[in-house]
């Protein structure tokens, strides 16, 4: 049960151990680290079920720190870009001139570096419950009814697009109805055994009213209830989405910047 944030930190720590082939202490010394990924990495059951390929790059912080982790190929990039002197300290870890020579140097690769990404968690302790706004209902419900839900396109966010897909399936999610309309939905993906991925999307017209919270709210405690940790991720320059996040109880947990093919 992830209780306390005690409990969302080891959980992230776990994964990001797993998926940055580092250690706990690398994780959390202050320093920055470069790292070698273990091809054995996706076995881990702590990593996350996003899709492997070659060329993988990952870079993290925790706020301390942080990691960066490259195929044995791309090592001596990593070093060139990351580890002159002096050393890359956390605070210049994601400065600009840094991700635009790791782009530049991924291009002939055929990968695209995205991020960096705020991630967001919540346990039962931060968890805030945010009733629906006057006018409309809020609605969980389960992987059948997720897989269900008609207009797929509007909440591409939200609900995983295959749903008979066995990675990453939605497991949970809540709907936002007005006068039997559905207008929002947020959906929970399966992202590992330990950790429920949310996705939110509200129809433009109804936005700005609440809605967003009041559906993160409703599926981040039933993830929880689930024994799983939710955690949110967006963009960097999206306001509104971390807004959401920290009045549904979600804190800043970490930071990510991810590569992967261009023809995704």
């Amino acid at each position: 049960m992830i209780e306390t944030l005690q409990d969302v930190l080891d959980t992230v720590v776990e994964m990001l151990c797993a998926e940055l082939s580092c250690s706990t202490s690398e994780l959390t010394d202050g320093h920055v680290h470069i790292t070698v990924r273990l091809p054995s990495a996706h076995e881990n059951p702590a990593h996350r079920l996003f899709d492997p390929h070659p060329g993988k790059i990952g870079i993290a912080s925790l706020g301390r720190g942080g990691i960066v982790c490259v195929d044995e190929e791309h090592l001596a990039w990593a070093e060139e870009v990351f580890a002159p002197e002096p050393k890359t300290t956390r605070d210049e870890l994601f400065m600009p001139e840094r991700m635009g020579k790791m782009a530049e140097l991924l291009k002939p690769e055929g990968l695209v570096l995205y991020g960096p990404f705020p991630r967001f968690a919540v346990s039962y302790s931060s968890q805030l419950h945010v009733e629906s706004p006057p006018g409309y209902g809020v609605r969980v419900i389960d992987q059948e009814g997720a897989d269900a839900i008609g207009q797929r396109a509007l909440w591409h966010n939200a609900i995983y697009k295959v749903p008979t897909a066995t990675a990453r399936p939605t497991m949970i999610a809540a709907v936002a109805e007005r006068d039997g309309i559905v207008v929002g939905v947020c959906g929970a993906s399966a992202d590992s055994p330990f950790m429920w991925q949310l996705g939110i999307d509200v129809a433009p017209e109804h936005r700005g009213r609440g809605i967003a919270p009041a559906l993160t709210s409703a599926v981040s405690e039933a993830v929880l209830d689930a024994g799983k940790l939710p955690y949110y991720g967006t963009s960097a320059s999206n306001i509104p989405s971390m807004r959401t996040a920290l009045a549904a109880g979600f804190k800043p947990t970490w930071v990510e910047v991810l590569s992967r093919p261009a023809d995704i």
